[in-house]
């Protein structure tokens, strides 16, 4: 369906430091407020700024900002503002790490401003939400600035959307050396074949360790952190749990699909097997019409109030999820079985085509056309929805119909060029079945003949085809189409929004999700030049506040192509590779404050540091549980030699 807009730990390494120097004068207020200012916007807001003694990070000072009177409006958050010491000089093409501690008095949800100018002249270049809560964690971006001055980079925290006590300490504002790009090399064949998956971190100059940590950081915050501020994955009882879409309060198919498949490519069966469980228990349609498809919509307020409909994009992920989930850990036997994954798969495709078992409500793919369509019973499709790769992918794993998925796929490599424009390379979000946008309030939707929303997935979609099969050159000319008009608009300043001839139709920035989608576009180039999008995905913090459903799970699932950790269990490339604990089942881990706790793996079991170092072990019994304890917060491994590793961050 459409875009609805915008551990345990948030453990982010966003490059390495040119030099330690700190640009901000008295970061950790030891000198009280001396050049940082409390900016009042309107004579309507009431805040304080104050240095205060013993409640810093480190233990020593920190400025605490008291907002008694907010902005009537919480999107005006930028009448209050924490202003940054400008003392030091931006230069042109130099990029800025910023990092601080933050806390506040309950979870309270901030924005960093950008701007540059003299005060006269202030312009707001682009900004990034986080949430804080009551203990302290540390945030961090990156800015490319564009000009060079003393006025042109500030970096503001709007804190003026709610009434309350926001704390603040140890700024760090410091250069960060260039990451020079390798020379973009594609593998002699797809990954589908060879098992090897490519890291355009690694390839931008990125290390195995900020690579786990910024993977791994991003899940935990989307799924584990502040719940009011940062996650989005809820519990209910013991064995069930749901992605809430934040913005619309409900709970979507391709949440819940979206989250699915993420649980498997983090190797998190705990949290797989309880959103497939709440799915088939309270969005699947048991009797009439839908019979065998999902609701797409579930209301948050009571779990059971379901729309009548079902979404094609949910039903895809599920059953490519549940055939991938199937591969990696095994199906458990029974064929009633809710995770028998690889039964459950097979019986969702089954409701998908027309047949004999399908009345009322039609399929979701037309067989004569080998298109999904956009909802049943329409005669128009979404390209977004087109996901050649999982296609191919159902050709090798289902159970019936294997010529049809695969002519699916042959299709939806047709559809490229046909749906693509030829100038820009936009797609609209929805087209005929040759690839024409439809018109402009299809599905009551004005964007429909757009590029926007649904549409920003597209390029994501094509581009892990090419990476995994290397299947159509076409992908290659329509992608590197695409990036040349983005990369002309300015690599993290085009919008949300364009006709397809380009004409701007939107005034806010890229979301995260369209810099994840086109970070993972770059597998389907072969320009250096297009590393600077991946670029763009490493500098932009995991998706918080408001938006953070559709645009955190896009990203998340970015990060995961883009690392090279987005892979086809099962395919001939991993047949015999897939980790395995050394009993069936897998390796899913617990933690509860710096104690990892694991069942299922024989022998002997370390915890390393960052840097590889061992800091303890322990010999673990494939029946029983086993735990090993952090000595602090940081990035860890856990190494249980042939059975693999795992990359664990603790506050």
């Amino acid at each position: 369906m459409s875009m609805r807009f915008s551990t345990i730990a948030l453990v982010t390494a966003l490059g390495s430091a040119a030099s330690a120097a700190n640009l901000f004068p008295n970061p950790s207020f030891e000198d009280g407020t001396t050049g940082w200012t409390l900016y009042l916007n309107s004579s309507s807001v009431v805040a304080t700024s104050t240095a205060k003694a013993g409640a810093g990070h480190d233990g020593t000072a920190a400025i605490e900002v008291k907002v008694t009177t907010p902005a009537a409006d919480a999107g005006s958050n930028w009448h209050i503002q924490l202003q940054t010491p400008q003392t030091w000089k931006a230069e042109t093409g130099k990029t800025y790490k910023l990092s601080f501690w933050g806390k506040a008095d309950a979870s309270r949800s901030i924005h960093l401003g950008i701007g540059g100018g003299a005060a006269s002249e202030y312009k707001y270049i682009k900004g990034f939400d986080f949430g804080l809560s009551t203990a302290w964690k540390q945030y961090e971006v990156e800015y490319t600035s564009t000009a060079t001055g003393v006025d042109s980079v500030r970096f503001n925290l709007y804190v003026g959307a709610a009434a309350g006590t926001y704390t603040f300490d140890d700024f760090v504002l410091d250069t960060l050396s260039s990451n020079q790009s390798v020379a973009m090399v594609w593998p002699a064949k797809g990954a589908w074949y060879t098992g090897v998956y490519r890291n355009l971190f690694a390839e931008i100059g990125k290390t195995t360790t900020e690579i786990d940590a910024k993977v791994s950081g991003a899940f935990q915050q989307l799924f584990f952190g502040d719940a009011s501020t940062e996650a989005i994955y809820r519990t209910v009882g013991t064995d069930e749990a749901y992605i809430e879409a934040i913005d619309s309060k409900d709970i979507r198919t391709e949440g819940m699909s979206y989250g699915m498949m993420i649980a498997v490519m983090m190797d998190r069966q705990d949290v797989f097997d309880k959103l497939w469980r709440f799915t088939k228990n309270k969005m699947q349609f048991k009797s009439g019409a839908g019979r065998g498809y999902f609701s797409w919509q579930v209301q948050v307020s009571d779990l059971t109030t379901r729309a009548n409909g079902a979404a094609p994009d949910g039903e895809e992920y599920f059953v490519t999820a549940l055939y991938l989930a199937d591969k990696r850990w095994g199906s458990a036997a029974g064929v009633a079985n809710v995770l028998n994954y690889k039964q459950q798969a097979d019986s969702i495709l089954h409701y998908m085509i027309p047949g004999p078992a399908r009345s009322g409500q039609g399929p979701m793919i037309d067989t004569t056309r080998s298109q999904i369509l956009f909802i049943t019973d329409v005669n128009y499709t979404d390209p977004s929805y087109h996901l050649p790769g999982f296609y191919r992918m159902w050709a090798e794993y289902a159970g019936h119909h294997n010529h049809l998925w695969k002519r699916m796929a042959d299709t939806s490599l047709a559809f490229l060029p046909r749906s693509w424009h030829p100038t820009t390379g936009l797609n609209p979000k929805f087209t005929d079945f040759d690839g024409v946008p439809m018109p402009r309030g299809t599905n009551n939707d004005t964007d429909a003949n757009k590029y926007a929303t649904d549409a920003h997935r597209t390029p994501m979609n094509y581009a892990f085809d090419w990476a995994w099969f290397k299947s159509d050159t076409s992908i290659v000319v329509h992608t590197k189409r695409f990036l040349d008009f983005l990369y002309g608009k300015g690599v993290e300043t085009y919008t949300q929004t364009y006709l397809l001839d380009g004409t701007p139709r939107s005034s806010y920035g890229p979301s995260e999700s369209q810099i994840g989608a086109n970070a993972v576009a770059v597998l389907a180039s072969d320009r250096a030049r297009d590393f600077d999008f991946v670029k763009a995905l490493w500098k932009q913090p995991i998706s918080s506040g408001q938006w953070r459903y559709y645009n955190g799970l896009i990203q998340m699932m970015s990060l995961l192509h883009v690392s090279g950790k987005f892979k086809a269990y099962g395919s001939p490339g991993l047949a015999s590779n897939g980790i395995r604990p050394k009993s069936p089942g897998t390796l899913p881990l617990h933690l509860s404050g710096r104690t990892i706790r694991w069942e299922g793996l024989q022998g002997t079991v370390r915890l390393l540091d960052a840097g590889g170092r061992q800091v303890a072990k322990t010999e673990s019994v494939s029946t029983a549980p086993s735990t090993l304890v952090a000595p602090r917060s940081g990035v860890w491994i856990l190494d249980a030699g042939k059975a693999g590793s795992r990359t664990v961050a603790i506050p």
